[in-house]
């Protein structure tokens, strides 16, 4: 492991601020564990197990939150097949918002690692395994799923309000992690944040330009991949037409990604797939989906792809196509749960399918819900009169990290990082 792995004689180590640690000082006389032995062998570990490990020693403790080691466990944590997970919130006052996971294979996670928050929340997107909420008063916080540990952000010096965009991208490059937020129509102010930073800071606006005069408004969720943040705008003026934006999160510029072929429309959809940026063009009968993918960020480069989903309309009427996954396959979406949620994992190419279940939480009962719009669901329950409730279901790529939120531990890891 770079710099955090050096062993001296004695069978010391060095962690990445240069202090010596004994490796296994509660073990036998005459036995000492190499630190790069040790960290090599716990980075392929779950963050569950990793979590408790923490209890172990002073030494284990320190090293699962060393800068160094938290990158080595990402690093192997990208190369496994990475987990479902699947967000799942309701209109219903009462109701929190939920994570649930499933790893590659369609099991479901235990019952503890089922994730909530708190009710009026959003979330603004998803980077290795951190999500960014915010809720209806428009604080801002991260949440990391792999941990259950939280981090508040900073207010920004112009408050948030319903007029700002905002979006949550990572950086793989510089490896860090940050919020953007901007109001194109008013004055156009554009402030950044840096997991791990204290405050907000501005950046020049002559990189974003080409909204004109024209009045224009968020059409669908963004989306991260590959270090770029990509979102839909819908002119106000004309309604048919949408255009395909994005955020360099390294380079903090950004631009208007033009799409060949006029394709982007109402039903047009981002996904991530084999690694790329991928719009969904159209469908023939939900089981023929035509895509866009957008295989060269920097020359604007796009590929034409044609997926066949092998799903008899008596299994599943309106399948979601919703990205691939790390082993290769596709992965589909039901479009109607009750009481558990369908997913349906196809290999490329081929005709071979299987599914799995995952048990939604009970707030959403044992009735069924149907798929209305895209990615909302609703449900018709009589109790005294006829009364709609509305769930909204997106699925997301989860990759386990155990980045530290807490702020002194955060500050240190985004210095190592930089070093």
């Amino acid at each position: 492991m770079d710099n955090g792995g050096a062993t001296n004689e004695t069978g010391a180590a060095k962690s990445s601020d240069g202090r010596e640690t004994e490796i296994g000082g509660d073990q036998a006389a005459g036995y000492h564990i190499p630190q790069e032995l040790v960290a090599e062998i716990l980075a392929k570990l779950p963050a569950k197990s990793l979590m408790r490990f923490r209890c172990v020693c002073r030494t284990w403790s320190s090293l699962i939150r060393d800068p160094f080691f938290v990158k080595l466990h990402q690093n192997q944590s990208l190369k496994k097949p990475c987990k479902t997970g699947i967000l799942v919130s309701s209109k219903h006052q009462l109701s929190n918002t939920y994570f649930v996971f499933a790893d590659h294979e369609g099991k479901q996670s235990f019952e503890e690692d089922t994730i909530s928050i708190p009710k009026s929340s959003n979330v603004l997107g998803f980077a290795n395994g951190l999500a960014c909420i915010v809720n209806d008063k428009y604080d801002l916080s991260v949440y990391n799923l792999s941990t259950h540990e939280s981090i508040s952000i900073p207010l920004p010096p112009q408050k948030v309000s319903f007029q700002d965009h905002l979006s949550f991208g990572f950086d793989p490059l510089a490896n860090e992690y940050k919020i953007v937020k901007f109001r194109v129509h008013e004055k156009e102010q554009f402030e950044i944040f840096t997991l791990g930073t204290q405050r907000w800071r501005r950046i020049n606006r002559k990189h974003y330009n080409f909204y004109g005069d024209m009045k224009w408004y968020d059409f669908k969720d963004p989306i991260c991949v590959n270090g770029v943040v990509y979102w839909m705008v819908k002119s106000m003026a004309e309604s048919l037409k949408i255009h395909l934006h994005s955020f360099d999160v390294h380079g903090e510029k950004f631009q208007q990604v033009y799409v060949p072929g006029n394709v982007l429309c109402l039903f047009s959809d981002l996904i991530q797939v084999e690694g790329c940026l991928a719009v969904i063009q159209d469908s023939e009968c939900r089981k023929t989906f035509k895509l866009k993918m957008l295989r060269d960020y920097r020359n604007n480069v796009w590929i034409q792809k044609i997926i066949d989903i092998p799903l008899s309309p008596k299994v599943v009427r309106y399948p979601t196509l919703a990205g691939t996954l790390g082993t290769g396959e596709i992965l589909i979406l039901d479009d109607n749960f009750s009481g558990f949620f369908r997913l349906f994992y196809s290999d490329m190419g081929s005709t071979r399918i299987r599914s799995a279940e995952i048990a939604m939480p009970s707030i959403f009962g044992e009735k069924k819900w149907k798929r209305y719009y895209a990615n909302h669901f609703s449900q018709t329950v009589e109790d005294g009169g006829s009364w709609l409730y509305s769930a909204s279901i997106f699925s997301f790529h989860h990759v386990e990290n155990i980045l530290p939120l807490k702020e002194d531990q955060l500050e240190n890891t985004v210095v190592a990082a930089v070093r």
